[in-house]
């Protein structure tokens, strides 16, 4: 990775500054001053664990005291691979303090997710869980690693195993001054985290960003949702995802002086609801997914339950209007979501007050220090009103790919700009309305298809809990729309059904899907985005079969 900060001049850098979106700080110094303000407050709660500010502080200074003690040079990466844990914040706040580079993995990824991102940033340090939910990570990380050179250090949270050691190890009693603090504290500009994109195309591209950007993207986010450092916020979505996981509901509220309530597995929605309640939340943080798989245990609760709940961050993918509707007024607090990119940060995001119709069916209004443009396929700048591509560059994201080149050159111009491949239009009052994806478009015909306006319309039928529309190949008109289903348990649907309903909403006939899939999941990435290129291959595939078996 080169030294060259390709996508933020030093002009664009000093403005900035002069607008306090850049303050030069770092995780380590923000989480060190509200240790030291308010040491006996609850910082994190667990399932099985509460810590204050102090007890937190005082793991990370042994952390990073022993992590020093191996002599990494600044810049390198330290990865950890986890359930939802109060060690991502640890061993973040030790990479801030020694000017190493934090990047958090999905427990989900196996040998080829980890042989890949391990190789590609030559990671010295790893931490893993050891044996987790049947899963032997110590084993396979044995079996990879002849081939990662530079992995030097695996530490297991369950304690030994064959090649790892204790991760308790590296909490041991150590020595951490603030003479050491000072010789080790890294230029705020440098690479500083790292978040993977999801793999939902190929695999995880590493994307770092510098503390200035990361931090901007941070303090954006909490100013929106007023968050304060009497919140009290549910984690609920995997960690290892990045910011969905781990920044927004995990670290935010570590760096506002304020509680997170970690939930450290998705699985039963109704015990996420109960974290909520029992926890008196004010804020929560999840993907569409996991709120409307919510909603069947939120119906057996009063809003009274929720009382202190105020906002739910939602993102990483669409949330339906209707189920948007349906839980605020079940939990009474304000859905808020963002837009943006793993890769290139959060260019908008909705405000607590915004108008309803603004809050969830817009991504926001552009956030400070951001330039958004909506352009045509030539690359030119739209005329108002009209939709385009959405195209953006900002404080948050101040570094390439780690890898090769031309995977930044696909995605960012020579100006910098992040060309994101979803087409957008603003409103007149400077909202961002996501209409579609350029690469999910359906080429029907002459005709184009956007998946999400069938979408909107199927998940108002009341047999279903969850849906996205694909292409699948069609050889007299290229392709044709297929919707693939998840029901509300006990329901049924047919296509038919289906068909009925898409007229009653007016949907237009030739965007009416062609054919009706019923699956228990929809195949989801890390993030939470459903993988419609996957959907589309097994659609292909079963329409082969289908067409051997007619033979």
């Amino acid at each position: 990775m080169s030294i060259d900060l390709p996508l933020t001049t030093a002009e664009r850098a000093d403005t900035f500054r002069r607008l306090g979106i850049w303050r030069d700080r770092t995780v380590a110094d923000i989480f060190d001053e509200n240790a030291v303000r308010s040491p006996s407050k609850i910082a994190v709660v667990e399932r099985h664990r509460t810590l204050t500010y102090a007890e937190v502080k005082r793991l990370a200074d042994n952390l990073t005291a022993n992590m020093a003690k191996f002599g990494f040079e600044p810049g390198q990466i330290v990865a950890i691979q986890s359930k939802n844990a109060v060690e991502f914040p640890l061993v973040n706040i030790a990479c801030s303090r020694l000017g190493l580079i934090f990047m958090p993995m999905h427990d989900g990824w196996r040998e080829a997710e980890l042989q890949h991102l391990l190789g590609l940033a030559r990671v010295p340090m790893l931490i893993i869980p050891g044996v987790y939910r049947g899963f032997d990570h110590a084993a396979m990380i044995e079996e990879i690693r002849a081939g990662l050179p530079d992995l030097k250090h695996v530490f297991a949270m369950d304690g030994e195993h064959p090649g790892a050691r204790a991760f308790s190890d590296l909490l041991r009693p150590a020595e951490w001054t603030e003479a050491d603090a000072r010789a080790h504290r890294p230029d705020p500009d440098l690479p500083a985290n790292v978040m993977l994109s999801g793999g939902t195309t190929s695999i995880s591209k590493i994307s770092p960003y510098s503390s200035n950007g990361f931090l901007a993207m941070l303090m954006s986010a909490a100013a929106c949702a007023d968050f304060n450092s009497e919140d009290v916020c549910a984690a609920l979505a995997p960690a290892g995802t990045g910011a969905t996981g781990y920044i927004f509901p995990i670290l935010m509220p570590l760096l506002h002086g304020a509680t997170s309530v970690i939930l450290d597995r998705w699985g039963d929605p109704a015990e996420a609801v109960e974290l909520i309640r029992s926890n008196k939340c004010t804020y929560a943080v999840g993907v569409p997914t996991q709120l409307t798989r919510m909603i069947p245990a939120l119906e057996q609760h009063s809003p009274q339950d929720f009382a202190a709940l105020r906002a739910f961050l939602c993102t990483g993918a669409s949330l339906p209007f209707d189920t948007g509707v349906a839980v605020e007024r079940m939990m009474e607090c304000e859905i808020l979501t963002m837009y943006g990119a793993t890769d290139a940060g959060t260019v908008t995001m909705t405000a607590l007050g915004d108008p309803l119709e603004a809050r969830l069916r817009s991504v926001g209004r552009v956030r400070p220090g951001f330039e958004c443009e909506l352009r045509d396929p030539e690359g030119k700048k739209v005329g108002e009103g009209q939709r385009g591509e959405v195209c953006w560059r900002g404080p948050d994201k101040s570094w390439p790919y780690i890898g090769p080149r031309d995977q930044f050159e696909a995605v960012f111009d020579a100006d910098g700009f992040y060309r994101s491949g979803d087409i957008g239009e603003f409103d007149a009052d400077g909202f961002l309305y996501i209409v579609g994806r350029s690469k999910d478009m359906i080429l029907r015909g002459a005709r184009n298809i956007f998946p999400r306006t069938i979408e909107e319309k199927v998940i108002l039928h009341p047999s279903v809990l969850d849906v996205s529309v694909a292409a699948m190949p069609d050889p007299e008109l290229g392709e044709r729309a297929c919707a693939f289903v998840v029901l509300r348990p006990g329901k049924t649907l047919t296509f038919q059904e289906m068909i009925a309903f898409l007229k009653e909403q007016k949907l237009a006939i030739w965007q009416m899907p062609e054919r009706l899939e019923i699956y228990d999941e929809l195949p989801r990435g890390p993030g939470g985005k459903v993988q419609k290129v996957q959907l589309t291959a097994d659609i292909t595939r079963k329409l082969k079969q289908e067409a051997a078996g007619a033979a």
